[in-house]
C-alpha cells in the first residue's frame, strides 16, 4: 500500500511539472524558460524535476506528448460520437476553429516549438513535432477516404493546409481573424472535391 502511495504521488507531481512547464513554454517560448523557473512555478525541488527529466529536452518531449495525448482525445471523442465521414469532418474543423479562436490562443504549440528547434542538437524535438503533424495529415487522409470524392488524398493535404494555417494564423489575430473561417473554407473545398 505505502508503495502504490508514493507512486501515485510521483505521478502527480511528475504531472504538476509538465502541466507548470506547458503553461509557461506556451506563454513565452520553450527557450525563453529555463528549469529554474519551471521549479520555482511548481513548486518543487530541482532534483525531483532532474530525477523525471534529466535534461531539459526530455520535459520539453513530454510537455509535446501531453499536448499530443490530449488533441487526439479529443479528435477521438469526435469521431465515436460521429460516425457518418461528413459529419464528422464537419464536427472536427469545428472544434478545431474554436481552438484556433479562442481567447488567449497562442497559436499551435507544435509549431511554434519546432521554429525554436532549428539546430542539429534538437532535432528530435522537431521530429516530435513533425510526429504530430503526420498524425493529422494520416488520418485526414482516412477520414477523406470515406467521404466518395473523386481525389480524397489531395482533399485530405487541402485540409492539413487549412486546419494548419488556422491554428498558426489564429494566434496572431485578437479574435482568429481569417482563422474563423476554417469551416467554410473547408466546406468549399469538400463541395469542390465532391463535383
Amino acid at each position: 500500500m505505502h508503495e502504490s502511495t508514493r507512486q501515485v504521488r510521483g505521478a502527480a507531481l511528475r504531472d504538476k511539472m509538465v502541466d507548470t512547464a506547458a503553461e509557461l513554454f506556451y506563454v513565452n517560448g520553450v527557450r525563453a524558460v529555463g528549469v529554474d523557473e519551471v521549479v520555482r512555478q511548481a513548486g518543487v525541488a530541482k532534483s525531483s524535476l532532474y530525477r523525471w527529466f534529466p535534461r531539459k529536452d526530455d520535459l520539453v518531449l513530454a510537455v509535446l506528448q501531453r499536448r499530443d495525448d490530449d488533441f487526439w482525445a479529443h479528435w477521438d471523442e469526435v469521431a465515436a460520437r460521429c460516425t457518418d465521414p461528413r459529419e464528422q469532418l464537419d464536427a472536427q474543423l469545428t472544434w478545431i476553429e474554436a481552438l484556433a479562436t479562442r481567447r488567449h490562443y497562442r497559436g499551435c504549440a507544435f509549431v511554434n516549438t519546432a521554429a525554436e528547434f532549428e539546430d542539429t542538437e534538437s532535432q528530435h524535438i522537431r521530429a516530435r513535432c513533425l510526429e504530430h503533424e503526420e498524425e493529422l495529415r494520416r488520418r485526414l487522409h482516412a477520414l477523406t477516404g470515406r467521404l466518395g470524392v473523386a481525389d480524397g488524398a489531395r482533399l485530405a493535404d487541402q485540409l492539413h493546409i487549412a486546419i494548419v494555417g488556422s491554428l498558426v494564423v489564429g494566434g496572431l489575430y485578437p479574435q482568429g481573424g481569417s482563422a474563423n473561417a476554417l469551416t467554410a473554407l473547408a466546406a468549399d473545398l469538400v463541395t469542390a472535391a465532391s463535383r
